[in-house]
């Protein structure tokens, strides 16, 4: 059996989401029909935006955006692109009156693809070919990447250090080295948060049997089952994984031009975050419904998909109890919610809120609100499409519990 994660237990036919059967000559839409039989562990972003919210503040901007130090600080592992500090690992002063601090700050405990833009406090500031920062820093800061695949010690750090010697490596640790020189004009306010935008894991894609860096939802989820940080669980169906990763890569015409792809996934998971949470909020980015069925986890992202059955009264062991309406109290008529948004810096803000007028009516025109937090979205454009989506889906639905045959 899989590690639970959250979610519920469905019977073979669940909550809609995606997949279709046809009963009785009636096409009805649903989650996921387990290898027709069975399904259990299920997390769904249409299950998990009505659950209690497990608590994502360290993932928001503010939780990001920020240099902790701290012997016990968990891991980060970036999929996708994010801004983000993250742990002093290290810190020594060497020169005439301490003159300069030695800075080394972990990214990521992985390698990356990329260091990109560095912000000094929330300004993106331009290096020189030797790191060093121009402007109104005025050389007094001097920055080095590296990605996590290196092999020796940083070369400046290595020489300037009282302390360090070629062991000091951070084998498979992305990492930033700072070097601050003193002074007290530069640095009249103390010392400045220095973050960065980086671009995350390399993760394996089935289709083409080969692992290279990608944002692309499924692939991103696929590898945190398989991860030995994630549920270690070599059982996926790297069919359905496929599939669901075509999905993701299909390209969305924008309302003000150009295209994105539907579904990625560009956020950070913490070390020390339990299993479930950190599924219950994956799925979120690609309206999907992660569950295990047949030996082996399966991923449906949000999209239509044809009827594959045609069931009807000789296929029936029993009788039909349906549920055409959501029980009242989960009823809702406007999704809002928060991302972290690439356009304005990578800060958390509210993605415009979705809401429907005839919805309202109905509910005696009283707005009843869903909080849907997005932490694995940076793009305002699909923030919007999966509002949409979680508020159609919990309006525009059957639930139907009935014995079939094996068929």
């Amino acid at each position: 059996m899989p590690q639970a994660v959250g979610g519920a237990i469905f019977s073979a036919i669940g909550l809609s989401t995606t997949a279709g059967i046809t009963v009785l000559g009636t096409t009805v839409t649903y989650a996921s029909i387990a290898g027709y039989l069975v399904t259990t562990a299920i997390t769904s972003w249409a299950t998990a935006a009505l659950a209690p919210k497990p608590d994502f503040s360290s993932l928001n901007s503010g939780g990001i955006l920020v240099n902790s130090g701290g012997a016990t600080n968990p891991h980060d592992f970036v999929y996708g692109q994010v801004r983000k500090g993250g742990t002093v690992v290290y810190d020594e002063t060497t020169g005439t009156n301490n003159k300069y601090l030695h800075r080394v700050i972990a990214l990521a405990g992985h390698e990356v693809e990329e260091i990109g833009d560095i912000y000094i406090n929330d300004e993106v500031v331009t290096l020189d070919g030797s790191g060093f920062v121009g402007g109104d820093w005025d050389d007094k800061i001097r920055i080095n990447k590296h990605l996590g695949d290196q092999t020796t010690a940083d070369a400046d750090l290595l020489s300037e250090s009282a302390q360090i010697d070629s062991n000091f490596v951070g084998n498979g640790i992305a990492y930033i080295y700072v070097r601050f020189e003193y002074d007290q004009d530069v640095f009249a306010n103390g010392l400045p948060t220095i973050t960065a935008v980086v671009k995350g894991k390399k993760v394996y894609d089935p289709r083409s049997d080969t692992t290279a860096y990608s944002n692309n939802a499924a692939l991103c989820l696929r590898d945190y089952l398989v991860s030995a940080y994630g549920l270690n669980d070599s059982d996926v169906d790297d069919v359905a994984f496929q599939a669901a990763a075509n999905e993701c890569d299909i390209d969305v015409s924008l309302s003000g031009g150009g295209t994105e792809k539907k579904y990625t996934m560009n956020g950070i998971v913490r070390a020390n975050t339990p299993h479930g949470d950190v599924l219950n909020k994956m799925v979120t980015c690609c309206a999907g419904t992660l569950f295990w069925g047949m030996g082996d986890w399966k991923l449906v992202p949000g999209a239509y998909s044809a009827p594959v059955k045609n069931f009807t009264l000789d296929d029936l062991r029993g009788s039909i109890s349906v549920s055409p309406r959501t029980n009242a109290r989960d009823l809702f008529n406007t999704v809002r919610g928060t991302f972290n948004d690439s356009d304005q810096d990578w800060i958390t803000v509210d993605y415009p809120q979705i809401e429907s007028s005839v919805f309202k009516t109905e509910d005696g025109g009283e707005e009843q609100a869903l909080d849907l937090e997005l932490p694995f979205t940076t793009s305002a454009a699909t923030a919007q499409r999966l509002a949409k989506l979680t508020l159609y889906r919990a309006r525009e639905q059957i639930r139907m519990d009935a014995d079939f045959s094996l068929k």
